[in-house]
């Protein structure tokens, strides 16, 4: 099984929904780098998750991954709520459907074929990212 990092970063860390800049990292033994940024509208936490469903897509084998993010919800939701949340039909404990349900299904899926450590916070690709961001943001 391969081992490979996931970074992930967004442009704004505010929670409001608003439209940023988003990008990440997949980093493969050897050094051998793959990237892809974009821009969309919405909030922080469902970028993050939108990101995360991206670039695990990359992935045809199952992997070691480790995923930096700074979006520490996110890392933790993963970590720890994912699994309880699909046991109950990703629903909360009010029966209602979890915020950013369809994004989370899709995680869930794809975390099943992996080996999942998580990292949250700064990573080793954050300023590079947020650098080609801000370039995006002035070349418009």
């Amino acid at each position: 099984m391969m081992a490979t990092d996931v970074y992930v970063e967004t442009s704004i860390n505010a929670p409001q929904e608003k439209k940023r800049k988003w990008g990440y990292v997949l980093e493969a033994p050897g050094g051998r780098t793959v990237y892809q940024l974009g821009e969309t509208t919405g909030t922080m936490h469902g970028i993050t998750l939108q990101v995360l469903i991206k670039a695990l897509r990359r992935y045809q084998k199952p992997s070691r991954i480790t995923i930096h993010a700074a979006d520490e919800w996110v890392m933790q939701m993963l970590l720890h709520q994912l699994p309880a949340w699909e046991l109950n039909g990703f629903t909360n404990a009010k029966g209602e459907p979890i915020k950013y349900r369809e994004d989370w299904e899709q995680l869930a899926k794809l975390v099943k074929i992996h080996t999942i450590t998580i990292a949250p916070g700064r990573h080793a690709y954050s300023a590079w990212l947020q650098s080609e961001m801000e370039k995006m943001e002035r070349g418009k």
